[in-house]
Formats: structure tokens, sequence, C-alpha cells
């Protein structure tokens, strides 16, 4: 091989590595590729935070609670809209007159919060704290109150199952790529989850029969109705808020899907027992160039909002004096 030639290769190598590098999609792809599991945001005490017990005379107590936040999802991915800062962790399940805290609700920080990836196989991760005191004079004997945090955050899933699109759906004769049918999906990333596809075809236009279910430990809540998380509120969440998630788009290949029912006119689909469906359907108008069977994504997006809360009892006891 002469001098030229090893020249020549060396500057395609090159050019292939820069070209690989400038290619941002490639990257995000990569990223995101292959990110499972049922979670979004998970919240946990850290350790004595507060403590397990109390023991006072009759001075008032310092008391610390600190909770950890993990996003174990896949949203947001890299690039992506963040609006994990309208979540907010909530405080309750003890007498307000008895442990005063500085605050009862604090908002999340989103920027720590990113969600999983090849690059960052743990999520984000970020502490929630609040500082009060506890008032000796109404404790007689001992209090023993259970403290409930409460997370209540937006959060989205997105699936991307392959679907056959068949403009001869009949032709039993036509060699073809794919079968229109149904399909089982993998977790998403996320606690609300795209379990299915069904399909089916007519000559006029074809139906997806979308499955979902809220696979995580929580209550999806309509995503516009988080604010009425807050227990110090004006408002409260009611029925119509929970089991409420809402259908932001559905597309094959580039062609938007018209899809129904609805639980109301912001497209939320309705869960019952943890379980929900909604039927799109395209029409053959979008597909009238095919003269055969191929596959295309369907692109599927759900927003909504979902709370989760956990417990921990702690024991306060009062040290009584003897005349």
């Amino acid at each position: 091989m002469t001098g030229k030639n090893k020249v020549l290769i060396v500057f395609f190598i090159l050019l292939l590595i820069a070209v690989s590098a400038c290619n941002p999609e490639a990257r995000k792809k990569k990223s995101t590729d292959g990110v499972k599991g049922t979670n979004g945001l998970i919240i946990k005490f850290v350790e004595n935070s507060p403590q397990d017990s109390y023991l006072m005379d009759e001075e008032e107590e310092d008391i610390f609670i600190s909770l950890e936040v993990r996003n174990k999802g896949a949203y947001p991915e890299e690039d992506e809209q963040n609006v994990l800062s309208r979540g907010q962790v909530y405080l309750g399940g003890f007498d307000k007159t008895i442990i005063e805290m500085d605050d009862i609700s604090k908002r999340l920080n989103a920027g720590f919060l990113t969600g999983l990836s090849s690059i960052n196989p743990e999520g984000g991760f970020d502490t929630v704290e609040f500082e009060g005191v506890i008032e000796p004079d109404t404790i007689v004997d001992k209090y023993e109150p259970t403290i409930l945090a409460t997370l209540c955050y937006p959060y989205i899933t997105k699936a991307s199952p392959s679907v056959c699109i068949d403009p001869f759906p009949f032709d039993d004769k036509q060699k073809k790529v794919c079968k229109i049918g149904s399909q089982a999906l993998s977790s998403q990333g996320a606690p609300i989850m795209v379990t299915s596809v069904d399909q089916e075809a007519s000559s006029s236009r074809m139906q997806f029969k979308i499955n979902i279910k809220n696979v995580g430990n929580g209550d999806a809540v309509r995503f516009n109705s988080l604010e009425k998380c807050d227990p110090s509120g004006d408002e409260r969440i009611d029925r119509d808020d929970i089991d409420r998630v809402e259908l932001v788009n559905v597309r094959a290949g580039l062609s938007s899907l018209t899809c129904g029912p609805f639980a109301d006119n912001r497209r939320n689909i309705r869960l019952y027992n943890n379980e929900g469906f909604v039927i799109c359907t395209l029409d053959r108008a979008d597909f009238e160039d095919a003269n055969s069977a191929y596959t295309t994504p369907l692109n599927i997006e759900l927003r909504y909002g979902y709370r989760s809360t956990i417990s921990k009892k702690i024991k306060i006891s009062k040290i009584t004096s003897v005349s």
C-alpha cells in the first residue's frame, strides 16, 4: 500500500467519525433505546429523617423531614420539554398544632430529575427537605402520628410499536411483508403503560384498539388537576379527576389518527380497575398510494398526573416530672 493510499484511508475513517458525531438524532436514539420499567418518580424517606422517636421535656424540639425523589422512568428524554417542576411533595397525617412545619408542600426541581438513559442508567435524583418544631404543650404522655408524604407530578408515556398497513387486506394471493393482527408491548418506562394494540381492517379504513393500564403503585390523575393535590388548597381531587389519562396524539407514520371514545372534551381515557382503551381510525385516503402492505411506527403519546403516597409512624414521648 502506497503512502498516498494510507492517507486517503485515514481521511475517510476520520470523516466517518465526524459525521457520526454530528448526527444528534443517532445519539438521541442510542441514549434512549431500551428504557423499560413501570415506574415514573419514586419517593422515600431519608433514613432517620424524621427520627423514629423523640423524647421531649417542656421545650420545643426540632424536627426535620427529608425525602429522596428519583426518576426511574423514561421521561423526559434528551431535548424534550421537562414539566416535572409542576410536581410537588405534600406532608400530612399529623396535628399541625403539635408538629408545626415551616412548609407542608414543596415544588420539585425539574433540572435534577432527568429520565433514564444509557448514559444515565440510574435516572435523576433530588432531595426535598422540610423543617419544623414539635410543640410540647398539648402532649400529656405521648403522641404517635403517621407522617404522610404525597408526591403528585406530571408524566408522559410514549410507545411506538410497528404496525401493518395493508391497502388490500382481503387479498390472500399477494405476497406480503406483514399481517394485520394483535401485539403485546413491553413496558415503556412509565407507570401508565400501553399494554397491547389490536388491529382490524376493512376496505375503507384501518382501526387500532390501544389498550392501556396503570402498572404503578399510585393513582392516575387528570393532567390539569395536579394543583388539587394540595391539602391546604381550596379544591380537592374528586372522582372525576382520578383514573384519567390524556391521549396527546396517535400517528401512523406522518398521518394523524382519529380516536375515541373519551371521558370528556380533553381527550381523557377513563380507567376501570386500572385499565382502559381507545379506538383510533386510519382512513383509506391516508394510504391510498400504497400498492402493497408495509410496516410503519404507530406513535402513541399519553400524558397524565400521577399521585403516590408513603408513610412513616413516629413516636413522641414526653418526660413527666415527679414533684
